[in-house]
Order: C-alpha cells, then structure tokens, then sequence
C-alpha cells in the first residue's frame, strides 16, 4: 500500500498496524506523522460507542467511528489534528518495557519536537497552560510497542464537542471539565516531523 493512496482514516489506521506488525518481525524502529482530511471518531481499544459518542451526531454529519488495537480514550481525528507513530524496539531500548516507564521518556522527546517550550506533562497528556493538546496509548507486541498520539495545532475543537460524550474514564489534572474548557490547539514551530525523527534517530522516517 502507497501513502500517496491513503484516503480515508481507516487506511491510515490500517497502515500504522501494517508498519507494527512489519517491525515485529524486523526489529526496525520507525517513526510516521500523517494527517487525516476525514473527521473521524476512533475509539481504544475497550471503549464502547455507545457510552463514549454521540452517534446521531455522528452519522448525521457521515463521520465514521473506528476502533484501533491501543488503549487509552477516544478522540476525534481531522485537519488541524497531526498524528504520530512511533515503533520502537525492546532490544534497542529495554528501559521502554515496563509500562509505567515508558510514557515518560516518550513523551518528553515529542514534547520537544513540538517546540511548545511552556509545556509539561501531566499522565499521559502533553498540557499547556493547564489545557490539553496531545494525548497518547500504546500497542504492544513481543519485540516492539508502538507509541502513537494526537497533536491538536489548528483543530475545529467544537467537533470533538459535537461528536464525544464527557469519557467515562478521566484523569485527576482533567477537574471534570468539558472537552471545550479542557482541550486547546498549540502552534507547532517548523517542521514537527523533522524534529521527532532526530529524537529517534535509529528508526526509519516514512514518509
């Protein structure tokens, strides 16, 4: 499959589990950001769209919900939304295996590429001022994980409004609040893409 040939989210989704599975095998580490022009909801891996979405909405506007293989929450994928995929390898980096320990590490290479010098993690959200702009799950395999998050820069954030339902499930720093009080775009510096391959500079760039 061409990227030139992805269309939809479900391609690009299928995509990025095609890279995984290709880097079990491989022990090739890989680094992917891409962009979706479909709005689309997808869901992780236990989440249920019954509770999670408002499905009228959804299919009011033909946005499709979608689930992927990683856990985590649900969100809302569009332009102004950069994705990342990072798979990385337990050989080259046996510190990533324990879960609790991997976020962090992760987490403060990407929050350095975005070049948001006054941002800070909080679980696994990257924040600014108090206010969510990336979140993130994983989807792990033997020999690999595969790290994969959200950069809101120039979201409609009133979709995610319009489409989700308050999570059932929320982190203590989220003080109960709506996705509009909780949630804000970040302007993304230069080239992001360019930035998170030198964090990860073993893994393959796809482009």
């Amino acid at each position: 499959m061409l990227l030139k040939e992805l269309s939809s989210t479900e391609a690009f989704l299928s995509r990025e589990q095609e890279l995984h599975s290709q880097s079990e095998q491989s022990g090739r580490e890989v680094v992917w950001v891409w962009e979706t022009k479909q709005y689309s909801v997808v869901l992780g891996r236990s989440s249920k769209a019954v509770s999670e979405v408002h499905l009228a909405a959804c299919n009011a506007d033909g946005v499709p919900v979608l689930q992927r293989g990683s856990g985590g929450g649900t969100v809302v994928l569009g332009l102004g939304c950069l994705n990342y995929s990072l798979v990385l390898s337990f050989a080259a980096r046996p510190e990533l295996q324990p879960v609790a320990d991997s976020y962090r590490p992760i987490l403060e290479a990407v929050l350095r590429a975005t070049g948001v010098s006054d941002g800070n993690q909080a679980g696994t959200d990257l924040m600014v001022q108090n206010r969510k702009f990336s979140g993130c799950s994983q989807r792990r395999m033997r020999h690999t994980l595969l790290h994969h998050g959200t950069l809101l820069y120039a979201f409609d954030l009133d979709r995610v409004s319009r489409y989700l339902r308050q999570p059932v499930r929320q982190p203590v720093h989220r003080q109960a609040r709506t996705h509009a009080e909780f949630l804000t775009n970040v302007p993304l510096r230069g080239d992001f893409a360019t930035r998170l391959a030198a964090e990860f500079p073993q893994a393959q760039v796809i482009s």
